[in-house]
């Protein structure tokens, strides 16, 4: 037995920070946010001064925390409440589900005096009054205090009558005639397709960029009607909603576009703790042979298994299925192999059912699953997928009332194959008779400078934008518009120099 090397979940090594910043989760951005209130408020500084600049970083800072946490953390205070309040068990259960996680069934059926009409209408609620309350502090409450701030510190400052009349600071803009506006831009967000209560609450729970974006669809209409005057309102449009792609796509986008190039065609890439975590178990292999080095076909056929190996009995049981009982599987097995063959099989099928939780008590394996356990080899063995996955997604992915995709366990895998063929196809045209330890160690070095490029030229690209491009053409807009290049936002303490 091959041993398993230990897993790497220390997220302040450079290989898991790479990793962390190629993710969906938070810190990609939290580390955009600190290039994007530095570089705004630089600008605002050039253009507008201390006012801009104090606002400027202020409003970034503040509303970072709510944009990034609000949502989350008021979800997770009125998770608390109704447990308290409405007596639900002391489990955030997750509501996605797919043909082989089903963490609600489970849930249900294990707490069988919650109805699911009970959860739907307790998660809705609560994600709704997370959201709304996030939208109100940063599009209305922060902005008024902003606005405030700069207001006491020109208080002292001396205004014209016709100012004091018509204090533009004071004035709330005309809803109606804003959402007008608004129409004619098309900048109203909807909800698409049949989505019902539960699927919206788990979206806003469990996916960051629903989060994100339903802050910055609030954040955008209620800094806009916060605004002191027009000017100041399209600067403020374009600004939050040019930044929306750069915060949350651009990403990924580049990283997919670099990969499909380098890559022919195939968009995704091993991340780079798990690259090394293949890489010290395919060394670890090595070692156990007492070998330098193995003949690209043993390599191959002793690390990826025999993908033929499958009985046509067994692919046309899975044919159309997702998923399998355990029970079923092992029922049919026995009928097309050997009795020896059979308990290898049974032991190997029961590790595998243990790779996800059962379902109201059930085992089952996955259609890929199945495939594996006839394929063979070391990276199909459930041991090492086990230690594998939980690299990749953490121990949740066990977890009964957790979810995760089984499309995103599959691609996981399929960038593991996809990294020791590509060592196989390295040695390969090189001329290479055998594969090295030296080819092993080389591949995880040239991963990990790849992960690097390709998210590095992403989080640069968004970066420049949001820090420095889109305040340039906000600013440019402002120009164009009024032919001053200053800051709408204090345009009456200047009326009131020159008065």
């Amino acid at each position: 037995m091959v041993k398993i090397p230990a897993i790497n979940t220390k997220i302040m090594t450079p290989r898991n920070f790479v990793k962390q910043m190629a993710s969906d989760g938070f810190l990609p951005v939290i580390a955009l946010e600190a290039f994007v209130e530095a570089g705004r408020t630089y600008q605002a500084y050039k253009r507008g001064g201390f006012d801009e600049a104090r606002e400027r970083i202020t409003e970034e800072f503040s509303g970072a925390v709510f944009w990034l946490g609000g949502v989350t953390g008021l979800n997770y205070v009125f998770e608390k409440l109704g447990q308290k309040i409405l007596n639900l068990p002391k489990i955030n259960v997750a509501t996605s589900s797919d043909s082989v996680r089903k963490p609600l069934e489970n849930y249900l059926h294990k707490y069988n005096n919650i109805t699911q009409k009970k959860i739907s209408a307790f998660k809705f609620a609560k994600v709704m009054s997370s959201v709304i309350l996030a939208n109100a502090f940063i599009g209305f409450v922060l902005p008024k205090i902003n606005q405030a701030i700069t207001r006491s510190y020109h208080k002292n400052k001396p205004q014209t009558n016709s100012i004091q009349s018509n204090d533009v600071l004071m004035q709330t803009p005309n809803i109606n005639e804003f959402i007008d506006n608004s129409k004619k831009r098309n900048e109203n967000v909807t909800f698409g397709g049949a989505l019902n209560l539960l699927s919206i609450a788990d979206k806003f729970e469990n996916d960051r960029n629903w989060r994100l974006l339903a802050v910055d669809a609030g954040t955008a209409s209620g800094r806009a009607i916060s605004a002191r005057n027009n000017d100041e309102r399209v600067e403020i449009l374009f600004r939050d909603l040019g930044s929306i792609y750069f915060y949350m796509f651009n990403m990924p986008n580049m990283n997919a576009w670099l990969n499909k190039i380098q890559q022919k065609g195939v968009s995704s890439r091993l991340d780079p703790v798990n690259a090394k975590f293949a890489s010290e178990y395919l060394t670890n292999y090595f070692e156990e042979k007492k070998l330098y080095g193995v003949s690209i076909e043993t390599f191959k056929k002793e690390i990826l298994g025999n993908e033929n190996a499958t009985p046509e009995s067994i692919k046309a049981l899975i044919k159309d299925k997702d998923a399998i009982t355990l029970e079923n599987f092992l029922n049919e097995t026995k009928k097309v192999v050997s009795e020896s063959e059979f308990e290898r099989i049974s032991k190997t099928a029961q590790k595998m059912s243990e790779l996800q939780p059962k379902v109201k008590d059930v085992s089952i394996l996955t259609k890929s699953q199945v495939k594996d356990i006839f394929t063979g080899g070391h990276i199909n063995d459930p041991e090492f997928l086990k230690a594998f996955f939980e690299n990749t997604f953490g121990k949740k992915f066990t977890n009964a009332f957790k979810f995760i995709a089984q499309s995103d366990m599959d691609s996981a895998k399929a960038d593991l194959v996809r990294y020791v063929e590509g060592i196989i196809e390295k040695a390969n045209k090189s001329g290479d008779i055998v594969i090295t330890k030296k080819m092993v160690s080389n591949a995880v070095k040239h991963n990990f400078k790849m992960n690097i490029l390709n998210w590095g030229s992403g989080f640069a690209v968004s970066a420049l934008f949001l820090s420095t491009i889109i305040p340039k053409l906000q600013y440019l807009i402002t120009k164009l518009r009024t032919g001053q290049d200053s800051f709408p936002g204090t345009a009456q303490y200047r009326e009131n120099k020159t008065a």
